[in-house]
């Protein structure tokens, strides 16, 4: 081997970096400067431009989260703060009252009373009970139902009427709507016992009219024995009929009867009987949508006022 020869040298890219150094008298710096505008017009983003790229896109991002982050927290800021809010309206509030829809007038107080299988005569028997110890002004409405606890039902116009075996004819009935109010009230001025009354809401007010005209001779059987004491019952004979009267600018429809009065005199000895005139039975549309059924003239004034008053609060 001629020891002369020399080896061919490995290139390296530092070895030609080191050439291009010494044969063109150029500088790293300068070197990468080239290489950087090589870069550029071929479209390969630079060292200094990736790095603000990624900058950039890291700006964005943190941005992003910062948003979404307070986005959430008022969010859950706002959402507490309602739940907080509804929360102490509702423990503030007073309790909500259910009220059954047969509730025409505001009451003094309410009984209920499931006239499931229920005759006339429980019924009386029953209503009669739920009318003592009535105050002066005090009003009580009795609501009858069929069946017991969720599942029962209010009673309806119809299925009353059949219950009280009413002889009211069939187009009165049907001119009624479902729902009615039965109660009492005892007036201020009033003494003795309360006053039973129904106020029904109406379908057909021509043919509820005209039914009322034709059931008069037969409203006393139905109704007195439960809306009066026996003494005014017997008391009616074929000489009692309706007679048409006005109270509160209403049309009034009453039936009356004369009922003994005694009178002790001023002797212990004597005595003498008066009779004096009674009303036992009233009745009036109060407009076209209800009518009222009643037995004494102050309870039918003092329920118009009451249905007046409830008018023009709603």
């Amino acid at each position: 081997m001629d020891p002369e020869s020399p080896l061919k040298q490995i290139r390296t890219f530092q070895g030609d970096v080191a050439d291009a150094l010494s044969g063109q008298k150029e500088s790293v710096f300068s070197i990468h400067q080239k290489e950087e505008i090589k870069k550029r017009e071929s479209g390969i983003p630079t060292v200094e431009e990736a790095n603000e790229k990624n900058a950039a896109s890291k700006k964005r991002k943190d941005f992003i989260f910062l948003l979404i982050g307070s986005i959430f927290f008022v969010s859950v800021g706002v959402a507490a703060s309602w739940y907080g809010y509804v929360e102490f309206m509702k423990r503030s509030a007073p309790p909500v009252l259910a009220v059954p829809e047969n509730r025409f007038i505001s009451v003094s107080k309410e009984v209920d009373m499931n006239l499931t299988n229920a005759s006339r005569e429980t019924f009386a028997s029953a209503f009669a009970e739920a009318l003592v110890g009535l105050n002066p002004g005090e009003l009580v409405h009795v609501v009858g139902k069929v069946g017991m606890g969720e599942t029962s039902s209010i009673i309806t116009a119809a299925q009353f009427f059949s219950l009280i075996e009413s002889r009211a004819p069939g187009s009165l009935v049907r001119s009624f709507d479902d729902l009615f109010m039965i109660g009492a009230i005892r007036a201020q001025s009033e003494s003795g016992e309360a006053s039973p009354f129904i106020i029904i809401r109406l379908n057909s007010f021509e043919n509820a009219f005209a039914g009322m005209l034709s059931w008069e001779k037969d409203m006393p059987q139905d109704l007195l024995p439960l809306f009066s004491n026996s003494e005014l019952v017997k008391a009616i004979d074929e000489t009692s009929v309706f007679k048409d009267a006005i109270v509160k600018n209403k049309d009034v429809r009453i039936l009356e009867v004369s009922a003994p009065v005694t009178d002790t005199a001023a002797t212990s000895t004597a005595s003498s009987t008066e009779m004096r005139i009674e009303t036992v039975l009233a009745y009036s549309f109060f407009d076209n949508n209800m009518l009222i059924i009643t037995n004494k003239i102050e309870a039918l004034q003092t329920l118009i006022d009451r249905l007046i008053r409830e008018k023009l609060v709603r």
